[in-house]
């Protein structure tokens, strides 16, 4: 499988209970693929995947399957603590149509030993002929999956096609090519996509531009059409707009309650997210996330042609 360019990690709108809210969900896929992304990653952490049960985590990638329509690439995240849990996700989705499944490594116990890695995704690999993507987040799973380590858990199972990175400099991507090959899909931080995507990067899965998608929309397109002068100004914007929602005093305050700010000031009036208790943004910063949005709108302004 090759996807390239903009790969939307979908958040989970919930109810005010904790549960899907299934009509939102449906709403966010229409919205997201309207708007031009490549691609679309369910469940993984922006996901809230790992926050749900298996039942929910299903009827997630059933309600998404069916509202996408085989319009965009939808790759749905598996990953759980051990193997077995993960390779019931991947049958199921896959059953469901998705065109891919996604882990990240097994997590809770930090103390893996490599070897106990390999093993965990050879079993996974064998139980799963279609295209999977790693997801190498060390700070959630508790340790890093290196570019050698890929490329041998790639050997065990050719069909993994692609990883994404959760951080990581040009120079990273540079490395994970070189180790991989041309033909290994890389999805790094939306902050480098120019000039990543120059020198090896696939794309981006970037939480934070799921409530600014055309910024990364119209940057791969500049990108694509080799608009470098068009490229810088909108990486420019894509940097300010996500270096604003991570500003530190910020999370602090509110916690992950910025990203859903972020999403209701798209006009998207999602009750609950994340779907564990978190802070709320005060006046005085709403105003402030209206000029961050501001700064980000008039940056999309002058079109890509």
């Amino acid at each position: 499988m090759q996807i390239t360019g903009m790969f939307l990690p979908v958040p989970t709108p919930f109810e005010e209970d904790g549960s899907i809210d299934s009509s939102m969900m449906r709403e966010l896929v229409d919205y997201y693929i309207g708007v031009g992304v490549d691609a679309l990653f369910i469940a993984g952490s922006f996901g809230n995947g790992p926050a749900m049960s298996i039942d929910e985590r299903k009827a997630l990638a059933k309600v998404v399957l069916e509202q996408a329509r085989s319009r965009v690439p939808v790759v749905i995240h598996c990953g759980t603590p051990d193997p077995y849990t993960s390779i019931d996700l991947a049958k199921h989705a896959l059953a469901a149509g998705a065109d891919g499944v996604g882990f990240v490594g097994p997590y809770y116990y930090a103390d893996h030993s490599q070897d106990e890695v390999r093993m965990h995704f050879k079993q996974v690999g064998q139980a799963i002929k279609a295209p999977i993507m790693l997801y190498n987040n060390p700070k959630y799973q508790g340790y890093p999956i290196g570019a050698e380590l890929m490329a041998k858990l790639r050997d065990d199972s050719p069909q993994i096609f692609g990883a994404k990175l959760a951080m990581g400099t040009v120079g990273d991507v540079k490395l994970h090519r070189n180790t991989l090959g041309e033909d290994f899909s890389i999805y790094a931080l939306s902050s480098i996509l120019f000039p990543g995507m120059l020198v090896g990067q696939s794309g981006t899965i970037s939480p934070p531009l799921a409530s600014m998608p055309e910024l990364g929309v119209q940057l791969v397109r500049a990108i694509r059409n080799q608009d470098f002068a068009r490229a810088l100004e909108l990486q420019k914007a894509v940097i300010e707009f996500e270096g604003a929602l991570m500003t530190p005093a910020v999370a602090r305050e509110a916690g992950r309650g910025v990203q859903l700010a972020a999403m209701r000031e798209l006009g998207l009036k999602i009750k609950k997210y994340p779907r564990w208790p978190t802070g709320e943004l005060s006046p005085q910063r709403h105003e402030w996330l209206k000029d961050v949005f501001a700064k980000a709108r008039a940056a999309l302004a002058v079109p890509v042609g």
